[in-house]
């Protein structure tokens, strides 16, 4: 996992360079995935244009992750950015964050989540 979470890592930093800061970059395995990886993301820019917005991280993912990483994405969940329910991850500070932080057994969004890789989010200077 650490090969894909550092992949991820770099992915929500090249997509944040070009695009604008995220609000959610996350992986989450659901109880109920087998084994598959939902990426959450949220962020304005995404809510301007979801479709075109979903083909530039689609594209990005492919560009930095290997084919037996990316058969481990069950797909990309987008998030409207100010969504209500995003206020309920507060508590785990991942915005704040520097530091790629993991979550098991816990019910975020509704979910059962089996485990939770929130990937440090890049700030514009």
């Amino acid at each position: 996992m650490n090969s894909l979470t550092q992949k991820m890592t770099i992915v929500e930093q090249e997509l944040a360079a070009e695009y604008g800061d995220f609000t959610l970059f996350a992986l989450f395995q659901r109880e109920d995935s087998s084994g598959f990886w939902d990426v959450m993301v949220s962020a304005p820019w995404i809510d301007d244009n979801k479709g075109v917005a979903l083909k530039k991280i689609a594209d990005k993912l492919k560009a930095n992750l290997q084919k037996e990483e990316m058969v481990k994405l069950s797909g990309i969940v987008i998030l409207q950015h100010d969504h209500p329910e995003l206020h309920e991850l507060d508590r785990f500070n991942f915005a704040q964050s520097s530091q790629l932080i993991e979550v098991k057994n816990e019910n975020l969004l509704g979910q059962d989540i089996k485990q939770a890789f929130f990937i440090p989010l890049k700030q514009a200077a």
